[in-house]
């Protein structure tokens, strides 16, 4: 009889506690029927330290994709106390390796999670980013490449919806219990997570950066031919893409989008493309299969057009978020 059939499975079940990576839980799994129960279902945040330690192998763009997962996690963990927001913004302003870092401390993933991970890579990724590629990347016509990395672009989009959902949801949500997040730390996530060298160049960050020009973290992009004109390639994506007119063309069919007055159809699809990770998914498997999510922004819209004119509640919704 192994040892793993002799020791009690509590015990069993901390070792993905002790394990390095995602490829040693896998290998532990497959030892025996005990050790593959134990491993079944490890802490979230152990699950989420083993991904990012395979991060750069299994889940690429690292860390991009695990971020993407586990930002609204950070968000709900942020907007909690002032204190946490500030620990965000510092993250934030070292760039997305310590955004992961705080995510590794705050959040996690289950193997379900993980699951779920790898199909939205193949059937919502995959797709986006060939088309993407083609139309604005490498890939495309043009002798000039206008959107150095569009995988990473992409995840970048959902990121920013996950990230700050808090505001981007006050266009169809009560107002939540906690204010959302400042307009500043959007503006530094622009900056220091979609990194752009003209930017800083811009930005004149010699002052402060000394001849670099540029936070030290962007070092690594350069030695690593990372795409060092992220805020450049968002543009083009969005100007060939990621725009108003790509989702109007998946939504203007949905019985959701048709009962809406005129005056909100355009607020609608901009609510739906800022949905994080399932705004792409609109692009990709069309609305059907988001029906329930699309029906309740298009009901919580549409009730607080009721109670509100359009106007006021704009001018509400942006005192909030510019708070």
């Amino acid at each position: 009889m192994s040892l793993a059939n002799i020791l009690p499975f509590e015990l069993l079940a901390t070792l993905p506690h002790y394990l390095y990576s995602i490829e040693d839980l896998l290998s532990l799994s497959e030892t025996c029927r005990a050790l593959y129960r134990a491993c079944a279902d490890p802490a979230p945040n152990d699950v989420l330290r083993l991904a990012a330690t395979s991060g750069r192998i299994f889940f690429r763009p690292h860390p991009h994709i695990l971020i993407a997962f586990t930002a609204r996690q950070v968000a709900d963990w942020a907007v909690q106390h002032d204190d946490r927001r500030y620990l965000l913004e510092l993250a934030i302003q070292s760039g997305v390796d310590e955004l992961l870092k705080l995510a590794l401390r705050v959040a996690g993933l289950t193997m379900a999670d993980i699951r779920r991970l790898c199909a939205y890579k193949c059937d919502v990724l995959n797709p986006l980013n060939r088309r993407l590629d083609l139309e604005a990347g490498p890939a495309s016509e043009d002798g000039w490449t206008i959107c150095n990395d569009p995988e990473t672009t992409l995840l970048s989009w959902v990121i920013y919806g996950e990230l700050f959902h808090h505001s981007l949801e006050l266009a169809y949500l009560p107002l939540p219990a906690h204010k959302p997040l400042s307009s500043i730390t959007r503006y530094k996530w622009f900056v220091y997570c979609m990194p752009d060298e003209n930017s800083f160049h811009y930005m004149k960050f010699s002052a402060r950066w000394g001849d670099a020009g540029a936070p030290d973290f962007f070092q690594q992009y350069v030695q690593a031919e990372d795409d060092r004109f992220q805020q450049l390639s968002m543009h083009h994506a969005v100007e060939h893409m990621l725009n108003i007119y790509s989702w109007e063309e998946q939504l203007q069919t949905t019985l959701a989008f048709q009962a809406l007055p005129l005056e909100l159809c355009d607020p609608y699809i901009l609510a739906v493309m800022h949905m994080g990770l399932k705004s792409l998914e609109v692009l990709v498997g069309g609305p059907e299969r988001m029906e329930a999510d699309l029906n309740r922004v298009a009901s919580g819209m549409a009730v607080l057009h009721d109670h509100t004119s359009l106007l006021e509640f704009i001018g509400k919704a942006s005192r909030i978020i510019n708070r």
